[in-house]
């Protein structure tokens, strides 16, 4: 495909935005960057903070369960003593000064499937900000890799009333092709963020060197099990590995499936993390029945004659 090796010739990457109404004027925002970024929201009030005697800041974190925050300190309140608060009570959440006073929050967590969103709560307006206000993260530039044509992206946050567009890039050289037409996006997954979790492996070659565009695979093993009312009957998944011999591929947390690396001996049976924002495919402490997942085929002996 000529159009294919020109492009890799000019382009490493693919930058994607998102859209509500499809414009390019008016609510276009990118949702992939160079690396992965955390959602963030700045308030507009500067402290010292009056009227938050007596109130509630409520807020969602990765499209969870809304969270409340109490304030019982007399006014004024400093910004210190609202961050230390936020901080302690809402895990997964960083709170500071943005250096001017302002309350800025951000996601420990990154990409899309992090996202802050400040729902109706009697404080907001004391600490500058407003219901139904939101930002998710960002996620890493999509990697062209060579022979491969067809490329998917899940935004995490999005809607399937969201548009979208994308362009190629140049890491090296910050050159850009032009905006694809918006297209309408299409549902994702069912289940909610809060139950998903990144499966990472890293694979070099024997000399070291990054493996690049090797697959591997994840099997479902249908332990069963159900999140969010969905029974997770997807049988597998397949990854191929980026310029630095990285893949990634999102799981739901606490199913059972097997890792498979493509062109060789390994297939490991492990059981996804309940906890955590990512994990290691090859971690050893995850195995459910392997010993690191050297697969032996178990051959019955020939009977012997004579």
């Amino acid at each position: 495909m000529p159009e294919l090796k020109s492009t890799m010739q000019l382009f490493d990457r693919i930058e994607v935005q998102r859209s509500v109404t499809g414009s390019p004027y008016s609510d276009a925002v990118s949702i992939t960057k160079a690396a992965p970024e955390p959602a963030t929201l700045l308030g507009t009030v500067v402290q010292p903070y009056m009227g938050l005697y007596g109130t509630q800041f409520k807020l969602r974190l990765n499209s969870g369960t809304e969270m409340t925050v109490p304030f019982t300190s007399s006014d004024p309140v400093s910004i210190q003593t609202v961050v230390d608060l936020l901080n302690m009570t809402v895990p997964g959440l960083v709170a500071s000064d943005d250096g001017a006073g302002k309350l800025n929050l951000v996601t420990g967590m990154k990409g899309t499937r992090a996202s802050l969103e400040i729902t109706n709560g009697s404080a907001n307006a004391a600490l500058g900000f407003v219901t139904g206000q939101s930002d998710s993260g960002e996620d890493k530039n999509i990697q062209l890799m060579r022979g491969v044509s067809s490329y998917s992206y899940e935004d995490r946050f999005g809607a399937p009333t969201n548009y979208y567009r994308t362009r190629y890039l140049n890491s090296f050289s910050g050159n850009f092709s032009d905006w694809s037409d918006w297209i309408l996006g299409v549902s994702g997954s069912g289940v909610q963020p809060a139950n998903l979790i990144f499966g990472i492996i890293k694979l070099a070659g024997v000399d070291g060197a990054a493996l690049v565009n090797a697959k591997v695979t994840v099997v479902n093993v249908y332990n069963p099990i159900i999140q969010d009312g969905y029974f997770i009957a997807g049988r597998s998944k397949t990854v191929i590995t980026d310029g630095i011999g990285q893949a990634q591929v999102t799981l739901v947390r606490g199913s059972t499936i097997d890792v498979i690396v493509e062109g060789t001996t390994v297939v490991r049976r492990i059981l996804v993390p309940s906890v955590g924002t990512s994990f290691d495919l090859l971690d050893p402490t995850i195995q459910t029945d392997d010993a690191f997942g050297i697969q032996v085929p178990d051959l019955p002996a020939a009977p012997r004659s004579s």
